[in-house]
């Protein structure tokens, strides 16, 4: 089903502002922008503008970006379920579409493995990232799947909201992870790998590789921190590859690239673009891209969930380049590529961009996301907002367990009150208000809350699942 009001297929999204309100299979939902389609056939839903564009108990991963010939944003992914323990990926790929980076619908099982709409005959085998490209009229999908008989290939369709359906298998792919990029000439280019890099030009009707074209190593992890997860793409007269990186505390949890003046090199490494550390205590990867998008450009990102190395969620943040093509390091954020957000509206804890400790964002079995298994010295981030006015009081929803305190500060650590968050149920929800002890200042800001038990100090972990965070809201008076 749909969010909110439904209109023809075909027509535009229909954009509301709707108060705190029961959707149908996704929970409260607090007040913001939203727009609405009805489901197509493989069924589709709506995400507001911030990070992450998934909806609250879905999930996208791998998030593969691509601008359309209208100009709609396209975001191919993987599709992550809640799963005890977390799983990799399932047997469908998903799109989701943008024409503002503000309003998105999802299109669920545009590409399967099994089922009904079984468009990879071949194998029963998940569907794990994947890329697409509009090529000779139609859209493609370039899928790779975790088996040894039928590791990649392509399926293509009219639409991108699909069916798409398998039209060649790569037996001469068979690693992970795809990358397909058209060049100023139309020369179109395939990468692919773990680890180590491969790169080779494809048949004009994407068949196969061109004779004589495969180059092995393009990148690897020794020279450039390369994991998997590649992405080609081309700025001016320089290619960049855009991939998994594993160069902090060994694990892929970065974006990272390198650059060339010829597609197959010799690559330079040039460093992080964004690190998704620290959005779960036990995250794992990220994946994703970059993309031009209505003249700016912008990275594509995933972070887990759920203290798993899956249940991942797709987001975006806008990049800079500087003047010798180098893109800046970048934070993650709530706002992501929408407008920053009001404080003065509800904020769902699960926007939270940042965490320190045990606390992670949990999707229980309703749906509904929060912030969870908070231990005392926990702490969560929010940025970034921008507020009218100055702030005199902030207003929590929480669900007690054993109870603590909790601190709201600004995003340079300083204190603006606590309050107490009395024992519970771990069911039942209440509100807790903090009586700023100065007034939170208007501007662009971030905001931290600091929790700690009933008997400790802020930074002691002697005290654990004190309480879970729903929301929050300031006001002025």
């Amino acid at each position: 089903m749909p969010w909110g009001r439904t209109c023809a297929a075909s027509a535009l999204p229909i954009c509301i502002r709707t108060p705190l309100r029961k959707i149908r299979g996704f929970g409260i939902i607090p007040r913001m922008n939203y727009c609405t389609l009805t489901f197509a056939a493989l069924s589709a839903a709506s995400a507001f503008a911030a990070n992450p564009i998934t909806p609250e108990g879905e999930f996208l991963s791998d998030p593969a970006p691509r601008t359309g010939p209208d100009g709609t944003l396209y975001v191919f992914g993987s599709r992550d379920v809640r799963t005890a323990g977390g799983a990799y990926c399932t047997h469908f790929n998903d799109v989701f579409e943008t024409r503002d980076l503000c309003d998105w619908t999802a299109r669920r099982g545009v590409l399967a493995s099994t089922g009904a709409n079984d468009g990879v005959p071949a194998s029963d085998a998940p569907l794990y990232a994947p890329d697409a490209m509009f090529h000779n009229g139609k859209w493609h999908i370039f899928y790779c799947m975790p088996d040894k008989s039928h590791r990649e290939g392509v399926a293509s369709a009219d639409t991108p909201s699909g069916p798409f359906k398998a039209t060649f298998a790569y037996p001469w792919a068979k690693q992970i992870d795809p990358s397909v990029f058209r060049d100023d000439d139309g020369t179109v280019y395939y990468f692919w790998g773990q680890f180590s890099a491969r790169g080779a030009v494809l048949k004009p009707d994407l068949s196969g590789i061109e004779p004589g074209t495969l180059h092995t190593g393009v990148i690897d992890e020794a020279r450039h921190n390369f994991h998997e997860g590649i992405q080609l793409t081309k700025r001016g007269g320089t290619y960049y590859l855009v991939f998994a990186d594993i160069s902090r505390r060994g694990r892929p949890t970065c974006i990272g690239y390198a650059t060339a003046a010829n597609v197959f090199g010799p690559y330079t490494y040039r460093g992080v673009i964004i690190d998704n550390y620290g959005c779960d205590p036990n995250t794992w990867n990220n994946h994703g891209g970059i993309v031009e998008f209505n003249g700016r450009w912008y990275v594509l990102y995933h972070r887990s969930t759920n203290c798993s190395q899956s249940m991942r969620k797709a987001c975006v943040e806008q990049i800079e380049f500087g003047a010798d093509g180098s893109i800046g390091e970048i934070e993650m954020t709530s706002n992501g590529a929408g407008p920053l957000l009001d404080p003065f509206a509800e904020t769902p804890a699960r926007l939270a961009c940042l965490m320190s400790g045990t606390v992670r964002i949990e999707t229980g079995a309703d749906g509904r996301e929060r912030l969870a298994k908070v231990h005392s010295g926990d702490s969560a981030t929010w940025r970034y907002f921008n507020a009218p006015r100055a702030a005199t009081k902030l207003a929590l929803r929480v669900v007690p367990r054993k109870g603590g305190i909790v601190e709201l500060r600004d995003g340079n650590g300083a204190s603006y009150g606590r309050a107490t968050v009395p024992g519970g149920d771990g069911k039942a929800e209440r509100e807790v208000s903090i009586t700023l002890d100065r007034p939170f200042p208007a501007g662009r800001n971030a905001v931290v809350l600091g929790f700690h038990g009933r008997g400790g100090s802020f930074g002691g972990r002697n005290e654990a699942d004190i309480f879970d965070v729903v929301s929050f809201r300031f006001f002025d008076r």
